[in-house]
């Protein structure tokens, strides 16, 4: 029986005690008072021995040895019980480290790598249970590796045995994503029920949540848009109080500011080594890929247009034979109305692209022109590389453009025939998809108004107003206008989405904007004006200096703006604008209204609220709204080929205009994004304007808005009524594949009536950040492993990981304040007063036997 089951016979089973049983002296000396208890008992053993060596001999020498050492047994007894004999319980609990899992979740870990060493693909497939195929040709991801070698429950136990596990997906941020308890047991002694520090929390710190808590690793789900290693590993090193190692499985391809070889050298100094698991293949795939082709939905005969297309390569580096440029091609193919099959499939257009040394991301632009209606798509073919690793994205088709061929009906209004108002008006009249009324108020009464559909008088009801698409309203004499009027044309763009064009002048435009019965056109415009004294003596002080042309200062993040937009590539249009001779007269409108657009500003004149606008797009209603605070744009007909911005500028207007009027009868409304392209993991935002089935702005609180891509997959995106905004929507959602996409409203979520308002268009293309690099760089990993003390793992070597982590176990013992023996056990404090009144008795028995004092 050993000391611990002899104690615990001593003192019996309680159950209300936590520990083994552990026995001290509770009074024994220390230091100098050790030689003074050994002297005492030194003195006992003497003196007894002494004292019966002088008794008589009529008692036998054994005899009295016995009777001495009864003696002794006595004395030694008491001397004991002095020292205080005490009974405490021991808990002693070994603290589990914790290893921390970083796993990149970025979008990266979404591609499959094509392998170029077979070997490679044969131990990977042998680790992952994967066809070889599918892994060589990369169908088989790097997530659905990942998942599937880390889901071996012995590798997992193997690992456990270790300490706990702590699960962290990171991208551009981290989020612990689960907390795996070891399952290793002590054989460092005994021990009661030990914890592991992610029962205390994942790292010592906080509580975990117990939806946390799992037995096995939950599948990666890569969605991130960047790839931070070193934020990762810092955040594991500043919340870990009982970190024993760190295993990073990534690509290594870091994006993020900060070196992660530094917070390496940290770990090192904290003693936390990093096993690094390297995922993909090494080697840069040397690949031409078409990523993205985008076209708009919507055009008109004879209206120029683009096809814009991103081409990625790779992989250029080392190569030799890769030349200086490439072909790509743009083939138009029609769709048959009938059959909805593509016909006379076609090359229209090819382009030399120059190849970068380096690889990279390309943009080709091509501009096109169709005359005839129908609907077409475009396929974007780029020339195969020499050994180029990959030839299947090599082509890619665009979403869906219909070229229709309604006419846009244009009411023409000027209060005199200014230069700009005479070639405007020549510009549309000539133009087959515009049919263009005009009223110039100066006019002679006896002479017939210009335009090919010419009128005889003012429309002035809203079913006269109503007929046209757009009102353009050129520094108008507001004499012939009055409040009822100008009712009418909020009724028309606010209810009916017609758009309204405003170009002030120097004549008319001061007091048209002042006049108390005419003071609703400034709740229709998206600028703001002073009083009328104000505007007064501005125009004053600017009639007095403007002897020389003032700069145009064009807002760049709007150069992709429908109205501003001469090129595909927005640096493109800002060159293009830049060469416009400057203005010689701006009207003083003070500050855009919130929910504007700037899209130019005046370079040199400033208002208490900032530059002085001068073209400014908005909405009133369901209608879209251009401000244009300058004359002279005929000043730009010689810059281009036959006037060409001139021309283009002024067909846009008219375009931008009637964007949100459909000209095939639906007048309901208008969905809008923010911008045009976002990034996969953005957030799309949609606008929109909604009328009911009488024209009166909606009420509903919510309407749905339909999202298709180019393969016909589409998602429903609630759209929810804006406060104290009758008739206005908003709807958000995450952008989660790549590709072009069109939105539209079901209008069947107002009323019975099942249509969808005219589509918008936009595209999301993978974050730049995780498509130019994305394979495996194991310098880096490896740096990180050595410089931190640990050590760099293949993925399909993984097994070797659970033997090269570190087995950390913190012992702590937890004593009971100690208790007398006596007062343990209730016997023993009987026994403890009987045994030395045995002794003693038993002594004077022998004594009076043998006759003695």
């Amino acid at each position: 029986m050993g000391n611990n089951s002899l104690l615990k016979w001593i003192v019996g089973q309680d159950p209300e005690r936590a520990g083994a049983p552990r026995m001290e002296w509770t009074n024994l000396p220390e230091s100098w008072g050790v030689f003074v208890l050994l002297a005492v008992i030194f003195a006992l053993v003497f003196g007894v021995f002494w004292m019966y060596r002088r008794e008589i001999d009529t008692c036998p020498m054994p005899v009295k040895l016995l009777m001495a050492g009864l003696r002794l047994g006595t004395l030694l007894f008491l001397l004991a019980l002095l020292l205080r004999p005490s009974i405490f319980y021991q808990q002693v609990t070994e603290i589990k480290p914790t290893i921390d899992l970083l796993l990149d979740s970025s979008l990266s870990f979404a591609r499959g790598d094509q392998y170029r060493d077979k070997d490679r693909v044969r131990r990977l497939a042998t680790a992952s249970g994967f066809e070889a195929s599918g892994i060589g040709n990369g169908a088989v991801n790097r997530a659905e590796l990942v998942n599937q070698v880390l889901a071996d429950k012995q590798l997992l136990r193997e690992i456990r045995n270790k300490g706990s596990l702590k699960v962290i997906h990171f991208s551009d941020g981290t989020k612990t994503i689960a907390v795996i308890p070891s399952v290793f047991k002590s054989d460092t002694g005994p021990t009661n029920q030990p914890t592991d520090a992610s029962q205390e929390g994942a790292s010592g710190e906080q509580p975990v949540n117990d939806r946390l808590i799992q037995d096995e690793i939950p599948e990666l789900l890569p969605a991130g848009l960047g790839t931070d290693i070193w934020q990762a590993l810092r955040e594991s090193l500043d919340k870990a109080s009982r970190l024993s190692a760190i295993v990073l499985v990534s690509d290594g391809q870091h994006n993020g500011s900060e070196d992660p070889v530094e917070i390496a050298a940290r770990a090192e100094s904290l003693g936390i080594p990093i096993y690094v698991i390297g995922v993909g293949d090494p080697n840069p795939p040397r690949n031409l890929s078409v990523n993205e082709v985008f076209v708009r939905s919507k055009a008109y005969p004879d209206e120029p247009f683009e096809v814009e297309a991103i081409l990625q390569i790779n992989s250029l580096e080392q190569a030799q034979d890769v030349p200086d440029q490439l072909t790509v091609d743009l083939v138009q193919q029609r769709v048959n109305e009938r059959t909805g099959l593509f016909e006379d499939s076609q090359v229209i257009q090819s382009k030399e692209v120059k190849v970068p040394t380096a690889g990279g991301r390309i943009r080709v632009d091509f501009s096109h022109t169709l005359s005839d209606p129908g609907r077409y798509t475009y396929t974007i073919q780029a020339e195969e590389l020499v050994n180029e690793t990959q030839t299947d994205d090599n082509r890619l088709e665009s979403s869906e453009l219909m070229v229709v061929d309604e006419q846009v009906k244009v009411l023409l209004i000027s209060g005199l025939p200014s230069w700009d108002y005479q070639q405007v008006q020549r510009l549309l009249q000539r133009d087959q998809t515009i049919s263009l009324s005009c009223w110039l108020q100066s006019m002679d009464e006896t002479r017939p108004q210009e335009g090919n559909e010419p009128i005889t008088r003012l429309p002035r009801t809203i079913e006269e107003l109503g007929k046209y698409n757009i009102v353009m309203l050129m520094d108008p004499n507001p004499q012939e206008f009055d409040a009822e009027w100008i009712e009418t044309l909020k009724t028309f763009s606010k209810n009916k989405a017609g758009g309204v064009f405003y170009m002030a002048g120097p004549q008319f435009t001061g007091e048209f904007v002042s006049l108390n019965r005419l003071n609703g056109i400034r709740e229709i415009l998206p600028v703001r004006f002073g009083d009328s004294e104000s505007i007064a003596t501005t125009q004053a002080l600017a009639t007095a200096t403007d002897n020389r042309p003032g700069k145009m200062l064009m807002v760049s993040h709007n150069m992709d703006h429908p109205v501003l937009s001469f090129h595909a590539d927005p640096a493109e249009t800002q060159r293009s604008w830049a060469q416009m001779p400057g203005i010689y007269w701006s009207f003083p409108a003070l500050a855009p209204k919130p929910t504007s657009r700037v899209l130019m500003e005046h370079g040199e004149k400033t208002s208490v609220e900032g530059n002085q606008p001068l073209m400014v797009a908005g909405r009133y209603g369901a209608g879209t709204v251009l401000y244009m605070g300058f004359q002279g744009t005929w000043r730009w007909r010689p810059l281009g080929l036959q006037a060409q911005f001139f021309d283009r500028f002024w067909i846009q207007v008219t375009r931008f205009l009637v964007e949100n009027r459909s000209l095939q009868g639906s007048r309901r409304g208008f969905i809008d994004s923010e911008q045009t392209e976002y990034e996969l993991g953005q957030r799309v935002l949609l606008v929109g304007r909604v009328l009911d089935s009488q024209f009166r702005p909606s009420t509903a609180p919510a309407i749905e808005a339909l999202v298709r891509d180019a393969d016909g997959r589409s998602q429903t995106v609630e759209m929810q009524l804006l406060p104290q905004q009758e008739g206005r929507y908003e709807g958000t959602f995450i952008a989660q594949r790549t590709g072009n996409f069109e939105a539209t409203i079901d209008l069947g979520a107002v009323d019975s009536e099942e249509k969808l308002i005219d589509p918008i268009s936009f595209r999301v293309v993978p974050p730049s950040a995780e498509a130019s690099s994305y394979w495996l760089n194991e310098q880096l990993l490896k740096d990180i492993a050595e410089t931190s003390g640990g050590k760099y793992i293949e993925l399909e070597q993984v097994n070797e990981l659970p033997e090269a982590l570190p087995r950390l176990v913190t012992r702590a013992e937890f004593n009971s304040p100690p208790e007398p023996i006596w007062d343990v056990n209730p016997y023993l404090r009987f026994m403890f007063f009987l045994f030395p009144v045995v002794l003693l008795t038993f002594e004077w028995a022998l004594r009076k036997w043998y006759k003695l004092l």
